[in-house]
């Protein structure tokens, strides 16, 4: 079993920034037309990794793939990233491809 990592108050606040970075840096690329294979999309999925690792014993490039597919397939983590600009979600999922070089399994 692997336990479950608990944050400091600190490593917590810097999570909580680094998801607003993501947020509000996927909503102007969306909005700009960026792609998501681009230096903006691979600096966000780049961030998401860095995000994903406060909570991750260890990191995969497959399971964060798979994370980023089901940002797509559930409709509530859609709807969280696609929450004031649609595409956002999409966007990330195009971004972490691109930054794995791994395809999602669907």
């Amino acid at each position: 079993n692997e336990k479950f990592m608990s944050l400091t108050p600190e490593q917590y606040h810097q999570m909580q920034t680094i998801a607003e970075k993501i947020l509000s840096g996927l909503e102007e690329a969306v909005e700009s037309g960026e792609d998501p294979a681009g230096k903006t999309g691979q600096r966000l999925a780049a961030l998401h990794k860095k995000w994903l690792t406060f909570t991750w014993p260890q990191y995969s490039k497959e399971a964060h793939c798979g994370l980023g597919q089901m940002y797509l397939e559930d409709e509530r983590f859609t709807a969280y990233y696609d929450n004031n600009v649609k595409g956002c979600a999409r966007f990330l999922r195009d971004a972490i491809i691109a930054f794995t070089g791994i395809q999602p399994a669907v």
